[in-house]
C-alpha cells in the first residue's frame, strides 16, 4: 500500500466517451540537486586539497522544461535525430517517415528537449514485455523475444481492409526467405491496446545520449475503446514525482529530478455540457423506443383459466452409489390436463461422472442444467364452481452407471413432483432399485452386468395406466440405494393471480395463499397463550401474597 507521503498510487483507470485523440498531458521537469553530498576537490599546486564551489564544479545547470502531448504525438529524443537524421538505404517505412521529420526539423532549429515519446509502433513500445524484473542484470529469453515480435499492437489500413473483405494477395503468398521486417509486418493476432511513453533523457550535459539514461515518467495506455490507465497518475496537487539518476563517473554522483503530471485536455464549458446531456439523452430515448418496439409494451399473459409453469433446474450431485461412474436420465411426466406449448426437450441425459470421497462417502457432482415451460388448462365444468388443486408434473430419475467394459447397471430410481409454491428450493431424494429373487441376479450384476429394470419408468410414482383408487406395490422387493441432489427453481404466472389481487372480495384468499394469514395466526395464538400466562402468573402472584398475609397476622396473634 503507497505511503502517505508519497503521490504514486500505482495504475490508476480512467473511462471515457469522448474520442482518446482529444486527450493532453503536461509534463514538467526540473532538476533539484545532485545526488553527491561532498562536493569534488581539486588538487593546488603546493599539494593541498581544497574544495571547489558547487557552482564552479557544476557549470552546466539544467533549466527547467515543460512538454504538452497530445495521444501518439511523437516527440523526438536527441538519440533518434541523431540516429535519423542521415538517410539509410536500410530504413523502413517508419523509420524513413522519422527521417523526412526530421530533416524538416532541423531547418527551423536544432532541438535540445530531454522530454520526448515513444508511441505504440516504436519498438520500445513492447520492449516492456521482455523482462520479468527490474534488475538491470536480466536478458531477455529467445522466446519472450520472439512473443514480443508476434504481439503488434498496431492493427490498422492495409491489414484491417484485407481482414474485413477478405482481400488476400495471389501472387507471392510463401516467402522463402522472410526478412525480420517481412515477420514483424505479418504475424497478425494484435491485442486491442495501444501504448504511449512519456520519457526523459537525464544524460549528463556533454555527453552523448544513450539508452541507458533514458527514464520513463509515465506510461498511458487504452485498454478498450474508452479504458484509459495511466502510471502513475495525474498529481493533482500532490507532491511531485521524484526519479533519481544513476552514477556516470566517479567524480560525481546521480542526479535528483521531480517532475508532475497534468492533465491538460480542453474543457467543455457549460453549453458544450448542455449540448451533450441533450444529445446522450435523445440517443437513450431512442434507444428506448427501438427495445420497446421489439419487446412490446404489453407484457406477456397467458391465456385466460391457464395457468403458466415455468422450471429453471439443477441435478447438483449424487451420494451414496455404488458404481464410480455415474450418469442420470430423467424426463417429465405430464398429468392430466397439463400441455407443452411449443417444442421442447422434457428428457435428458447427464454427461457420465466419476465419484470422489467427501466424507466418507462417494459424491459425484454433476451441475447438470435443465429448463422446461408447461401449461394447465382444465375446461370441464363442475356444478360446485370451484377448481381443483391440479396435479403438478412429476420428474422421472434413473441412476444408471457405466464401466470400463461398457456394461450398463441400473443404481437406482427416484421422482420429484413439482413443488407448489414458486420460488427456489433444494430437495435431496432417496433412491431405490428392484433386487432379484435369487442370487443369481445379484451374480449377473456383478460379472456380466445388467439388473432388473421397470418396464413402464413411471411405476416409480404412479404408473401412467393406473386409473383405479388404490395402487399396491405388495412383493416387489426393492432395496436403498443413494440420494440425488437438485436445486429448482419454479416461476408460475395467471390471469387469475391479477385478477385475485384487483378483486377486494378476493384478497383474503390471496394473503392465504400466500401463507400471511397463516402468519397472523400464528402471531395471535402466541399472543394469546402470552395472555394466558400472565393472567395465571397474576393469580399465583396474589395467593402468595395472601398466604404471607395470612402468616403474619397468625404469627402476631
Amino acid at each position: 500500500m503507497a505511503d502517505l507521503g508519497d503521490p504514486d498510487v500505482g495504475t490508476v483507470f480512467y473511462r471515457t466517451n469522448d474520442p482518446i485523440e482529444n486527450l493532453k498531458i503536461k509534463v514538467d521537469l526540473k532538476r533539484v540537486t545532485t545526488a553527491a553530498i561532498v562536493p569534488p576537490t581539486g588538487p593546488q599546486q603546493d599539494g593541498t586539497v581544497e574544495l571547489q564551489d558547487m557552482q564552479s564544479a557544476y557549470p552546466q545547470i539544467y533549466e527547467p522544461e515543460s512538454l504538452v502531448v497530445e495521444w501518439q504525438q511523437k516527440v523526438f529524443s536527441q538519440k533518434e535525430i541523431e540516429t535519423y537524421r542521415h538517410d539509410n538505404p536500410d530504413f523502413n517505412v517508419i523509420e524513413r517517415k522519422y527521417h523526412e521529420e526530421i530533416t524538416i526539423l532541423l531547418k527551423n532549429e536544432t532541438p535540445t528537449n530531454r522530454l520526448f515519446t515513444y508511441v505504440d509502433h516504436d519498438s520500445f513500445s513492447y520492449m516492456d514485455s521482455l523482462y520479468m524484473t527490474t534488475s538491470p542484470k536480466e536478458k531477455p529469453s529467445h522466446l519472450a523475444v520472439k512473443l514480443s515480435e508476434v504481439r503488434q499492437r498496431r492493427f490498422g489500413g492495409r491489414q484491417k481492409r484485407e481482414r474485413e473483405y477478405s482481400n488476400i494477395p495471389k501472387s507471392n503468398v510463401i516467402e522463402p526467405k522472410p526478412s525480420k521486417e517481412f515477420l514483424l509486418k505479418n504475424h497478425l493476432v494484435p491485442p486491442p491496446l495501444q501504448v504511449m511513453y512519456i520519457m526523459a533523457d537525464l544524460s549528463p550535459k556533454g555527453s552523448p545520449p544513450s539508452p541507458d539514461n533514458e527514464y520513463v515518467l509515465c506510461e498511458i495506455v487504452l485498454q478498450a475503446p474508452g479504458v484509459l490507465s495511466i502510471n502513475p497518475d495525474f498529481n493533482c496537487g500532490r507532491v511531485p514525482y521524484i526519479v533519481e539518476t544513476t552514477s556516470h563517473s566517479n567524480d560525481c554522483g546521480g542526479e535528483i529530478f521531480e517532475y508532475t503530471i497534468d492533465h491538460k485536455s480542453k474543457r467543455q464549458n457549460s453549453q458544450e455540457k448542455d449540448k451533450e446531456v441533450k444529445m446522450y439523452r435523445e440517443v437513450y430515448n431512442r434507444h428506448k423506443d427501438f427495445l420497446q418496439a421489439c419487446i412490446g409494451h404489453d407484457f406477456e399473459i397467458p391465456m385466460p383459466n391457464v395457468l403458466r409453469l415455468v422450471v429453471y433446474g439443477e441435478i447438483e450431485s449424487t451420494k451414496g452409489f455404488e458404481s464410480e461412474s455415474l450418469y442420470l436420465n430423467f424426463f417429465v411426466d405430464l398429468p392430466k390436463h397439463w400441455y407443452v406449448g411449443s417444442h421442447q426437450q422434457m428428457a435428458w441425459v447427464t454427461q457420465t461422472c466419476y465419484t470422489k470421497i467427501e466424507d466418507n462417502e462417494d459424491v459425484a457432482h454433476f451441475s447438470y442444467p435443465f429448463s422446461f415451460e408447461l401449461f394447465y388448462r382444465n375446461d370441464s365444468v363442475r356444478d360446485d364452481n370451484k377448481e381443483d388443486m391440479p396435479h403438478f408434473p412429476v420428474i422421472m430419475i434413473e441412476v444408471l452407471s457405466l464401466d470400463s467394459w461398457n456394461r450398463f447397471c441400473t443404481e437406482g430410481y427416484t421422482y420429484m413432483q413439482i413443488p407448489t409454491k414458486p420460488g427456489v428450493s433444494k430437495h435431496t431424494i432417496n433412491c431405490w432399485r428392484p433386487v432379484g429373487n435369487s442370487v443369481v441376479d445379484r451374480l449377473r450384476r456383478f460379472f456380466i452386468g445388467g439388473s432388473p429394470e421397470l418396464e413402464d419408468p413411471t411405476y416409480t410414482f404412479v404408473p401412467s395406466t393406473f386409473e383405479g383408487s388404490n395402487l399396491s406395490r405388495f412383493g416387489f422387493r426393492t432395496e436403498s440405494t443413494g440420494t440425488v441432489s437438485l436445486r429448482l427453481n419454479v416461476l408460475m404466472q395467471s390471469r387469475q393471480f391479477l385478477e385475485m389481487k384487483v378483486n377486494k372480495r378476493n384478497v383474503g384468499n390471496l394473503l392465504e395463499n400466500m401463507g400471511i394469514t397463516a402468519m397472523n395466526v400464528n402471531i395471535g395464538n402466541v399472543l394469546e397463550a402470552f395472555k394466558k400466562a400472565r393472567l395465571k402468573m397474576l393469580g399465583a402472584r396474589e395467593e402468595a401474597s395472601k398466604a404471607l398475609l395470612k402468616d403474619g397476622v397468625e404469627a402476631e396473634s
